[in-house]
């Protein structure tokens, strides 16, 4: 139970520094008192909850507010509106995620707080964060990733978080001068970034990659450059961590995740990757025909090969859009770019990027004629768009003629493109 790990942490370390973050630093006793504090909300599905929403302090409050009064927090990105969950909600959950992961629909996903700590307690114990003195935040808290290898990991192992709003150079210099043996996750853009800049990362401990493809290439300059160990690390929303690349040798296929955490099982059905673990959640709020996420166990939209216990990825095939480790979904852009112009003919879906650390480019193919595609056109279709929502690339469909997949075009499966 928290309570049982709380109070430890707060009788060996209560005074010390759980939270670092620009405007300061907060105690585990601090951290404790603005949780008190805190108001929780109402809603019709959830009752009294916490919403987990803003900066990294924001976040960590309220998941410890929910922690110690057994009420369930949703976790929100700071740019998105909050989903209220489309079904009853179990009365143990006690974390509720909101996600597009690769499915590509945004749905609430729900935990209870055994499958939470299953899962931090797995990373904790499989990566030797003990021997790391502070994890580094310049990633999203919100997203899966950033919240189970930082905060969460404070609140239930006590290792601190430095927590910051951005990843650029200056403040991750700033942070790093003020610790020693540093854990930093980081998505691979990110690790290019840093490349690029000439970053001082010689306090870092530990060193590891999510979010999306690790290239040799990537790798091997991350080593080069900064004598650093870049490991692989696989997983998702729904089942936690997965696999990890514990090596200290460069690894030798841009394929290779690493092996099976522990307590973790798998299989692959139908080119399909099922992974089984007490970290997998209850399931979403709404269910797609063919789905499995419940009893401990999720299909993955993942190609996975499996030679005993390591793992090789050949790909996905969800139709989320992952752009530099963000996921995005085509059904909601182009919802906003019918909304944004009247055209009924949307379909928008990902394709390879020329830059690997971008993972993959936005592409909106439209129901238009060539002139009616001008700047102007695109400007208003991209008038409600995140900038990472924005298409790169634009193309003409002609509705109603056979698509490529078969069939008769409609909002969302058009035929005939035209690179434009």
């Amino acid at each position: 139970m928290f309570a049982d790990r709380w109070k430890e942490i707060l009788n060996t370390r209560g005074d010390e520094v759980a939270l670092w973050h620009p405007g300061g630093a907060l105690s585990y006793r601090a951290l404790e008192a603005a949780a008190r504090a805190l108001t929780p909300q109402t809603c019709g599905r959830l009752g009294r909850f916490y919403l987990a929403q803003g900066d990294g302090p924001d976040i960590t409050v309220a998941l410890l507010a929910g922690f110690l009064t057994g009420r369930p927090v949703q976790v929100v990105e700071k740019d998105r509106s909050r989903r209220v969950p489309g079904c009853c909600v179990p009365r143990n959950v006690a974390l509720v995620k909101q996600t597009v992961g690769s499915s590509g629909v945004r749905r609430c996903q729900f935990f209870t707080f055994d499958q939470i700590a299953a899962d931090v307690d797995r990373l904790y114990d499989a990566l030797g964060l003990d021997r790391c003195g502070v994890a580094l935040a310049p990633l999203s808290v919100a997203h899966s990733f950033g919240l189970t290898t930082t905060v969460l990991q404070t609140l239930l192992r006590g290792l601190p978080t430095h927590w910051l709003p951005t990843p650029f150079p200056c403040g991750m210099t700033d942070a790093l001068v003020t610790h020693e043996h540093v854990f930093l996750p980081a998505v691979p853009a990110m690790w290019k970034a840093w490349l690029i800049s000439g970053l001082d990362l010689s306090r870092v401990k530990l060193a590891v990659s999510a979010g999306s493809p690790l290239t040799l290439e990537l790798e091997a300059k991350v080593r080069e450059s900064f004598h650093l160990k870049l490991h692989n690390l696989y997983g998702t929303s729904e089942t936690g961590a997965i696999s990890y690349d514990a090596a200290e040798s460069p690894r030798s296929e841009a394929s290779d995740m690493g092996t099976l955490l522990p307590g973790v099982s798998a299989s692959v059905e139908h080119e399909r990757f099922i992974v089984s673990s007490n970290a997998v959640g209850l399931g979403y709020d709404t269910v797609q025909a063919g789905e499995l996420f419940h009893h401990g166990h999720h299909r993955t939209w993942d190609r996975v090969r499996m030679t005993g216990s390591s793992l090789s990825y050949l790909g996905c095939e969800g139709p989320g859009i992952n752009v530099a480790s963000r996921k995005l979904s085509p059904f909601a852009i182009a919802d906003k770019i019918r909304a944004a112009t009247g055209i009924r003919h949307v379909r928008i879906h990902g394709q390879p990027s020329r830059d690997p650390e971008r993972v993959q480019d936005v592409v909106a193919c439209v129901g238009v004629t060539p002139d009616q595609l001008t700047c102007e056109f695109k400007s208003k279709a991209c008038v409600s768009l995140a900038p990472w929502e924005v298409p790169r690339h634009w193309r003409i469909e002609n509705p109603g003629r056979p698509s490529a997949e078969g069939g008769l075009a409609d909002g969302m499966g058009l035929a005939a493109p035209q690179l434009v």
